[in-house]
């Protein structure tokens, strides 16, 4: 059990775990990211619950997976009405402070902070209506305007990279000011926008990574990206089955570099301030993001996919009681974080016979070696029906309802370009993660449950017809 410090909680936007130096990468430069890897603790497979916003930082903050939940898309928001580590905290009268976005329901109810510093919810306290429509026979319409997000991929500027300015000077201005007074251990969450979509970024950012040297994403062009019904149905909705051409990917990813060390600068200034006031020895820093993002992976952009790109996220944390160097193997998810944060501030996670599954990651960090399984599950927008992570060890199992599955070693294919579903060698392996991933949840009854519960917010917010008429949102205004 580790002993009481101040945290500061780094949060991102669509990181994928593949996109740090610390993790690998060729051509990325995270320095200060890599830094608080080098001085403690790195999580090699660490996964969120969910890829999309709302269901994984609902996640984060209940400790509980969608199909608990019921926070299933960027509609169903977290609300406070299942308890919060930051909740938990709260009414002990600890402080945990939130800077930046959280995209929860709104910051006019109680949602579990202290105090919440220039924060970002969904829009108009309604988020993603459109995505409700995934209930419907016909699903979601088509929306050329993702695609065409990703075009604009070059040399600009964004307003999610203004916004993650402000989250910065109020991230500086809190520690400078508020934190001298606090006595107790606190939690200070630093979330930014970033590296979320469009990838226009300044042109010192851009030119760190020119066109000839960004390395192409796996399976990327139409010839070689995997034919999957359910994957098939995705870029119908993204608009992605007319192929891309090389520039586009490459633009894509360049700029994807560049809003990631964009993102690194602005914690290393949050460090740097944190060491100038004194107390970045004495104070943990923890640093993940809320899922991945394809780049082009398997002919996919965004997320929504239980691939590795979009579903496996950076975890890292550095401070006191952790030791520098290490690296944890064992599969961990982002709802383990529920106990691992109210932990590390000193605190005893309260209602230990709920449903939560995370646990603390606080035995890893201290060399308690456990092997876990790995779960995770989408229910979003671009998806017809829904899909199930499970992994045991190296074997990955991506479970489709009304579709096949998909298997994969990550042992000997790390790029999930083999699968193995339909090899006879591998058949009593599929079946047994099928009954495993069955023990967790019942895939089908689930979406079922899923689905119902968006047609009915759909009815409640004008009806399908009224909502199919509407902008589809791709990302949410920062605040002004």
């Amino acid at each position: 059990m580790s002993k009481a410090a101040n945290l500061i909680f780094f949060l991102t936007d669509n990181h994928a775990r593949s996109m740090l130096g610390c993790y690998g990468h060729p051509l990325v430069k995270t320095p200060n990211l890599d830094k608080i890897a080098e001085m403690g603790v790195r999580f090699d497979n660490a996964y969120c619950a969910s890829p999309l916003c709302c269901p994984s930082r609902a996640a984060m903050a209940s400790g509980l997976y969608p199909h608990q939940s019921g926070y299933w898309d960027n509609y169903f928001a977290y609300d406070g009405d299942h308890p919060s580590w930051h909740g938990q905290l709260r009414d002990e009268e600890r402080t945990a402070v939130a800077v930046g976005k959280l995209h929860y329901l709104s910051n006019e109810i109680a949602q579990g902070f202290s105090d919440e510093v220039v924060t970002m919810h969904i829009h108009k306290a309604t988020g993603d209506l459109v995505g409700l429509l995934r209930g419907t026979d016909e699903g979601v319409p088509e929306r050329i305007s993702f695609r065409n997000m990703y075009g604009e991929s070059g040399v600009g500027e964004a307003p999610y990279q203004k916004y993650d300015l402000d989250v910065t000077k109020c991230a500086i201005e809190w520690l400078n000011n508020e934190a001298p007074k606090i006595k107790e251990p606190w939690v200070l969450l630093v979330s930014y926008a970033s590296p979320h979509p469009p990838f226009t970024v300044p042109e010192r950012f851009f030119d760190m990574y020119p066109l000839d040297k960004v390395p192409m994403p796996v399976q990327w062009d139409e010839r070689s990206r995997p034919d999957h019904p359910a994957l098939n149905h995705i870029r119908r909705v993204d608009c992605l089955s007319e192929p891309v051409d090389e520039n586009f990917v490459c633009r894509t990813v360049a700029g994807y570099c560049g809003l990631v060390s964009h993102i690194d600068e602005q914690i290393g200034e949050v460090m740097r301030a944190a060491r100038e006031c004194g107390i970045l020895e004495t104070t943990r820093l923890l640093y993940t993001s809320d899922h991945g993002e394809a780049a082009g992976n398997h002919g996919m952009f965004g997320k929504s996919t239980l691939y590795e790109h979009s579903l496996g996220i950076p975890l890292m944390m550095c401070g006191p009681d952790i030791r520098k160097g290490t690296v944890v193997d064992e599969i961990v998810s982002n709802v383990d974080l529920f106990d691992t944060v109210i932990e590390g501030a000193g605190s005893s996670v309260k209602g230990s016979a709920n449903k939560r599954m995370g646990s603390s990651l606080w035995p890893l960090i201290d060399g308690v070696r456990k092997p876990r399984l790995g779960f995770a599950e989408v229910h979003v927008k671009s998806t017809k029906d829904a899909a199930y992570m499970l992994r045991d060890g190296n074997m990955k199992l991506i479970y489709h309802v009304n579709s096949s599955p998909q298997l994969y070693d990550l042992n000997e294919d790390k790029f999930e370009t083999n699968d193995l579903a339909h090899d006879p060698a591998y058949a009593d392996i599929l079946d047994r993660l099928e009954r495993e991933l069955r023990k967790i949840v019942d895939p089908e009854a689930t979406d079922v449950r899923a689905k119902a519960a968006q047609l009915a917010h759909a009815e409640r917010n004008g009806g399908v017809d009224a909502i199919r008429n509407q902008q589809n949102i791709t990302m949410t205004p920062p605040p002004v």
